[in-house]
């Protein structure tokens, strides 16, 4: 792999934050962690970053609020959304406030019913060598999207509590 040069100035230090903020999106932390692999002092990253957010081309909320909003669409649970914006490196209480304003616990609920009505066929399609396994796997499945295990409960008992397609001839 090829070694990053070292930032000399802060000038250098601007340029390189511009570049990198005109490929995609960065947090704070995500910004300082790249000035921290190419050598940059702390005194002088915190200066540029002070300059980029008195500019307003960064900002933690902003950005938190937009990953939100497209993780959403994509059905990632607020779990995983959480996990995500941690490796963003954004912090905790902006993370806090943004997933208190977009997920209520029966907001959270019914978008895994939502998820699970549309991915039913996936699970009854497969015959089952034990009884409740299409039941677990669907409960894991909105567990691994980051629904929390109540309302991935909650999604399975409602979307699976009487179907004519789960017939016990199925085992």
């Amino acid at each position: 792999m090829k070694k990053s040069k070292p930032l000399q100035d802060e000038a250098g230090a601007y340029r390189y934050a511009i570049w990198l903020l005109s490929r995609r999106p960065y947090t704070t932390g995500g910004l300082l962690e790249k000035f921290r692999n190419r050598l940059l002092p702390t005194t002088m990253a915190q200066a540029v970053l002070e300059k980029l957010i008195a500019k307003k081309f960064v900002n933690d909320e902003t950005f938190a609020e937009s990953f939100v909003h497209f993780k959403i669409t994509q059905n990632w649970g607020p779990t995983k959304i959480r996990m995500g914006l941690y490796k963003k490196k954004v912090p905790r209480d902006i993370i806090d406030k943004t997933l208190k304003a977009s997920y209520s616990p029966e907001g959270e609920g019914e978008q895994a019913i939502e998820l699970l009505e549309r991915q039913k066929q996936r699970f009854l399609r497969k015959k089952e060598k034990k009884k409740g396994q299409r039941l677990r796997q669907a409960f894991e499945f909105l567990v691994r999207k980051g629904y929390s295990a109540s309302a991935a409960r909650l999604a399975v008992d409602k979307v699976f509590s009487y179907n004519s397609d789960l017939s016990e001839d199925d085992n």
